[in-house]
Order: structure tokens, then C-alpha cells, then sequence
């Protein structure tokens, strides 16, 4: 008797639960649970690649690599929650139910959060019938990406994860013959529908995207890493906003993670709510608000180079970035015309917390791509100059795979054109991969050792402080990225001395051999 009482007792509740309206909502966790033992054991939980590349960068398993404890999500379906999304590295679960204060007080529940119901915007514009062919070399030699692949760097053997809309066009194109026939399309993942098919349906701007970083058809269009390998993932629903497609965003960064990711691209921006009361304002927009930043910034922390778009709202009365380009570890990226000159759709800057947005910029008014029926096209956005920096980014870890993420970042960011003066349009500028590669070669990453330079950059004089030696003598070098000897003189000083300089705008390396020794890289910003 008191078994099937029980029974009906769970039938009634079960019964009301449904009598009410369900709510959707975050559900964070207090721990891994019964997961944390796998620590030790990483393949479980990683592929290999993922932790070479962690091995490669000097960046530790952690605990926000480990699954949801599975524990956890069978105590929230026993109480008839609906698992829809999770998030491995906030550690929580997107749950649908009618009581919200039910699973909060769950024992192994942290708390919950309603998230705002927003909507999502491709960060594009409309397109144009006519195609200058010539756009695909021009979008890449603005930044000097042409001598990037010279060197022999095309990305080969570094994956991308593109998440995005759909890919429709890509199986009608030969402009992704190469991909395809020499097996780099890595698999595919739809996560509305929780299938493979990514193709059919779902718009073609992820196609678009792609078709920047992988097309190869040699004088006809050729993208910014040709031999990469690629994830394609939709996360998009073009068809009605809901809070769990931002959900999805966090859940596949976190698979392109788990199998060895080393660059995420993604066009995708959030700000707008179908709400007006409870869309994100200005103030939101600070790097650690939304679940996407949040996401984006803990990937880039693993390892991954994190690419969006600056989003398309520059003339419009609210003209800021939008989620997850306010990232503090990403690259946001802005759009230009080909002509080099600021794109006026283009979203500014800063942050809410003052830091420099977009980083940099690239062609994006217009950007020579592929579109819905497999044929080239141009179109405008700041979804298709992002694609451009994502590729070349890879192309740059190609060439140094031990260096972290977030240093490979900071290089492009450095060799822009803006970078000693950014701006709220442009940010640091215009990138220069071929000085990005520079930066990044053993000789140019040597620092300070028994001295200090200031100011840097330098515009006519720098001051070398020898710290607390005194009465001292060396050989002051200075090169530049080629490694041409362009001052060598021996000085003398007490202390501190002061260095007169005419040098051309540019990065050098300059070297002491004597009573003090080291390199100290600077910039110089003009001649006298």
C-alpha cells in the first residue's frame, strides 16, 4: 500500500509539472561530481590532438575540461526536466521546466538562470550581383597575407572550427574540391537538429564564410588557409530566436576543443532582444557578461585562437560591438573597403571597460566569397573580414604551433597599422602578417634582461636605464626584421642614457653586449 502510494504520489506531481508552463533556463553546477576522477585519465575525455596541442602551448588539464557528471543530469530528468544544452566549462545544464526553484534546490545545484530571450543577428549585409575576381587577391595582400604563404605556411595540418549558419552551396562548389577530395572536412554537426546536416536548409552564409579561409581554385579564388582542415558546425536557427541557440554556440566551441581546434571563427553576434526591456545595452558589453564571451574566452584560454566578427552596427543610432567580439581574449574584427578606408556599417569600440574594439580590420566592403548556389559572389559585413584574419591566423600558428593562443593574438595585433595609436572605428588597424611572422621568430621574442627601454614605441630618442648599474660600457645593435644591422656604436653612461634615433616607422631589435647585456624589441613610429 504505501509503494503504490508512493506511485500515485509521484503520478500527481508529475501531473501538475505538466498542468504548468515550462520555463527554460541555466542550471550551474557545484562540482564535476563523480567525473573529477577522470582527470587523470585525459584520453578518456580529449582526443589526442587536443592534448598535443595543450602539451605544445604549456596549458594544463583542467577541471573545466571534464564532462557534466552524468549523475547530475539523471537527477534533474528524474524530476522531468528536459536536458536541451550544457556547457562543460561553466558547468551547467540548459534544462526546460515548470519550477524553477525546484531544481535550485537540488543538493548538487549551484544556482539557476533564466537567460533573456534575445536575438541573434548574422553579422552580414546584402550582397551584389556583379564579381571583381580580382577581390580575392587583394583581400589577402592588403594584410600581406600573400607573403605569409610564400614562406610555405597555408595552414596545413591546423584545424578550424567554423560556427555558423548553414552551408548551403557547398556541395554544388568546386571551389571546395580540394577540401573535400583530400579529405580535410573533418565532419559536420547541426546542433538544432542534432544531425549532420548542415547543407540543406539553413542558409548559405556559413558557406560563405568558409569559402574565404578554404577555397582553392588558383587564379580564380584562393581563401587564406587553402590546406587547412575544417569543422563546420550550425548553431544558427535562421527560422525563430531562442536563448539555446547561444547555448549551442557555447556546445560546439567546446567540441571543436575536444578534438583539437585550433582556431574557431564564428559571425555570429549577440545583443538584441525580442523584448526591448530586456535587450543587452552598451553596459553588457564588458567581456564578462554574456554566456558566449564568457565561452570565447575560456576557449582561447585552451589554446584556440578566437576570431568573430565586430558585428554591423556602426551607422546606426547604437553603433558598439555586440557579444562575443567585447571578449578580452578574442580578436574582433571590423570591416574595410578594399580600398583600406573604415567601412561605415562597421560596429565600433570600446568596450564598456575602455579596452581597444574592434583589434583589428579587414576587407569586408566587400570580400570576394561564395554564396548560396555554389558561385562567386562579393558581399558586405564584418561576417566575411573575420574569416580573413581567422585563416591567416592559422596560417601563423602553422608556422610557430608552441606559441599560445593568446601570444599569436597579440603578434597580429602588434603588427598593425594602428597599433601605437588605435581608435574606436579601426582599433589597432590593419594587420601585417608578414611582420606578425616576424614577431613571432626566436630572435625578435627576446626581452629585457639587466636593463630597461622606455618609451615604446619610440618616436626620435629612447632611454636605455641600466637599473642599479653603475659607471657602465657596451656595444648597443639594433636590426631590423630582416635582420639587417642598421646602428651599431659602443656607449658609455653612468646610469641612465639617453639614445637619439632616426629610424624608418617600423619594429627593431635592439641588442647590449658589455656591462649590461640583452635585446629588448621596440617600434618606431617616425623620423625626424
Amino acid at each position: 500500500m504505501k509503494k503504490n502510494y508512493i506511485i500515485l504520489l509521484g503520478l500527481m506531481i508529475t501531473m501538475s509539472l505538466h498542468a504548468q508552463k515550462n520555463t527554460e533556463f541555466r542550471v550551474y553546477l557545484k562540482d564535476k561530481g563523480s567525473n573529477v576522477e577522470l582527470l587523470q585519465t585525459p584520453k578518456k575525455f580529449l582526443s589526442t590532438e587536443a592534448i598535443e596541442r595543450r602539451a605544445l602551448q604549456n596549458i594544463p588539464i583542467h577541471k573545466s575540461d571534464l564532462p557534466i557528471a552524468p549523475e547530475y543530469k539523471v537527477g534533474l530528468q528524474e524530476l522531468g526536466a528536459e536536458i536541451l544544452a550544457h556547457s562543460k566549462w561553466l558547468n551547467y545544464v540548459y534544462v526546460s521546466h515548470p519550477q524553477p526553484e525546484l531544481i535550485a534546490s537540488l543538493p548538487f545545484v549551484q544556482r539557476v538562470e533564466i537567460p533573456k530571450n534575445y536575438r541573434s543577428t548574422l553579422t552580414a549585409t546584402t550582397g551584389i550581383d556583379t564579381l571583381d575576381y580580382g577581390y580575392a587577391r587583394g583581400q589577402i595582400e592588403m594584410l600581406n597575407g600573400h607573403q605569409l604563404h610564400e614562406q610555405g605556411y597555408t595552414g596545413t595540418g591546423i584545424t578550424i572550427a567554423v560556427i555558423d549558419a548553414g552551408y548551403q552551396g557547398f556541395l554544388q562548389s568546386t571551389a571546395f574540391d580540394s577540401l573535400r577530395n583530400s579529405n580535410r572536412l573533418m565532419g559536420t554537426y547541426n546542433y538544432i537538429t542534432k544531425d549532420t546536416n548542415v547543407f540543406v536548409g539553413w542558409d548559405s552564409h556559413g558557406t560563405s564564410v568558409l569559402s574565404i579561409m578554404a577555397a582553392n581554385l588558383p587564379d580564380t579564388l584562393v581563401g587564406t588557409a587553402p590546406d587547412a582542415n575544417y569543422w563546420l558546425f550550425t548553431t544558427e536557427n535562421i527560422y525563430q530566436e531562442t536563448p539555446l541557440e547561444m547555448d549551442h554556440w557555447v556546445m560546439a566551441a567546446e567540441f571543436a576543443d575536444s578534438v583539437g581546434a585550433h582556431v574557431i571563427n564564428t559571425s555570429l553576434s549577440y545583443r538584441w532582444f525580442d523584448n526591448p526591456a530586456d535587450s543587452y545595452t552598451y553596459n553588457d558589453m564588458d567581456g564578462n557578461t554574456t554566456v558566449i564571451t564568457k565561452a570565447a574566452d575560456i576557449a582561447a584560454g585552451k589554446g584556440i585562437l578566437m576570431v568573430a566578427g565586430a558585428g554591423n552596427e556602426g551607422d546606426t543610432p547604437l553603433p558598439h560591438i555586440a557579444a562575443p567580439a567585447d571578449g578580452d581574449s578574442d580578436l574582433a574584427v571590423g570591416a574595410v573597403s578594399w580600398q583600406a578606408e573604415y567601412a561605415s556599417f562597421s560596429s565600433i569600440g570600446p568596450s564598456v571597460d575602455g579596452r581597444v574594439k574592434p583589434d583589428v580590420m579587414a576587407q569586408g566592403s566587400p570580400t570576394t566569397l561564395i554564396d548560396a548556389s555554389g558561385n562567386f559572389n562579393a558581399n558586405f559585413g564584418t561576417s566575411f573580414a573575420s574569416p580573413i584574419i581567422a585563416g591567416l591566423g592559422a596560417c601563423l600558428i602553422e608556422a610557430y604551433p608552441s606559441r599560445h593562443s593568446e601570444e599569436i593574438a597579440n603578434f597580429i595585433r602588434q603588427s598593425a597599422h594602428l597599433y601605437s595609436t588605435p581608435n574606436d572605428s579601426m582599433g589597432y588597424g590593419l594587420p601585417d602578417f608578414m611582420l606578425a611572422f616576424s614577431l613571432s621568430t626566436p630572435e625578435f621574442l627576446a626581452q629585457e634582461e639587466t636593463f630597461k627601454l622606455y618609451p615604446n614605441p619610440v618616436v626620435d630618442h629612447m632611454i636605455i636605464d641600466a637599473n642599479d648599474q653603475k659607471n657602465w660600457q657596451a656595444t648597443l645593435s639594433i636590426y631590423d626584421l630582416n635582420g639587417r644591422l642598421v646602428i651599431q656604436k659602443n656607449i658609455e653612461a653612468y646610469d641612465a642614457y639617453r639614445l637619439k634615433l632616426n629610424l624608418e616607422p617600423g619594429v627593431y631589435l635592439l641588442q647590449l653586449t658589455g656591462d649590461i647585456n640583452g635585446a629588448y624589441r621596440f617600434q618606431s613610429l617616425s623620423m625626424n
